[in-house]
């Protein structure tokens, strides 16, 4: 009876890229579904309500915000989606870039070359990647040459184990260098994520206008109308014939087709004397 085949345990680094990756893949999913709540939530319709006008219409100037907001937002979400995709991708830093970098890194291995500088101990007993390289090549150099050690094979075998261990811990420290980039990505992602969508949701959603009162086609003769507060007011056809207006608040007022006759306007004059109007003296006086 044999023993069950048994799958060989994943070494700790191992694990702990697989942790780090699985962290990166919930990232990619919380920051598609910002963007997702972004386009599902948008209040598109409030941009339907701005009453648009070319240069200086406030309602125009919320449109622009309210596509910069969007754009803002949606950029981020993009960004930080981009960010923590690279961590996925595979990764592998082999000794001869180790020993390329060593002395004037790039960016991408420097953070790598810093650890491996200052815990000489992974470097498995030499002091640079480029000593482990020309190690090994000079045990292949003696393969096939007289007097050649019998057990010279083993030791390039063993030597190659210690070489294939720096490169597993360098493309860790790899990979934690590029979650730690994702990472600050993502809290800039946020920030200006956040940014936009309060801006999107600002401009896109403009106040309601106040509407104080219905009065169109009303018969408003000779009403005692002074100081009333009829800002926005719909006044059309309203017949206004002795009305006294003095100290009305008009601001915004629909007043189409309203009858001025002998009504005393907000200013305190009277229509009859305004060319039978009031318009032209709508202010308090």
């Amino acid at each position: 009876m044999t023993a069950p085949d048994l799958e060989p345990t994943p070494s700790p680094l191992v694990l702990a890229n697989q942790r780090i990756r699985d962290t990166a893949k919930w990232l990619i999913a919380s920051a598609a579904g910002v963007g997702a709540a972004l386009i599902a939530g948008s209040q598109l319709a409030g941009i339907g309500r701005l009453d648009v006008g070319w240069p200086t219409s406030a309602a125009t100037a919320r449109l622009w915000v309210a596509g910069a907001g969007a754009l803002l937002g949606l950029g981020a979400v993009v960004f930080a989606i981009a960010g923590a995709v690279r961590v996925l991708l595979p990764m592998q830093v082999l000794v001869s870039d180790l020993a390329d970098n060593w002395d004037d890194p790039s960016p991408r291995l420097r953070p790598v070359v810093e650890f491996l500088k200052r815990r000489p101990k992974f470097l498995q007993g030499t002091k640079s990647p480029g000593e482990l390289i020309s190690r090994r090549a000079g045990m292949v150099a003696q393969l096939g040459k007289p007097g050649a050690d019998p057990r010279l094979r083993e030791r390039i075998e063993a030597m190659d184990r210690r070489i294939e261990a720096v490169e597993d811990v360098a493309s860790h420290e790899a990979l934690k260098a590029t979650f730690e980039r994702c990472l600050r990505r993502l809290l800039v992602a946020a920030l200006v994520a956040a940014i936009g969508i309060i801006a999107y949701a600002w401009a896109a959603n403009p106040p309601p206008k106040t509407v104080t009162a219905d009065l169109r086609n009303a018969r408003l003769t000779g009403a005692f109308l002074r100081d009333a507060d009829l800002r926005n007011a719909k006044l059309d056809g309203a017949d206004l014939t002795g009305a006294d207006l003095t100290g009305a608040d008009l601001t915004g007022a629909s007043l189409v087709k309203v009858v001025w006759s002998r009504t005393t306007c907000p200013d305190g004059t009277a229509s009859d004397e305004n060319g039978d109007t009031c318009q032209g003296h709508l202010s308090p006086g």
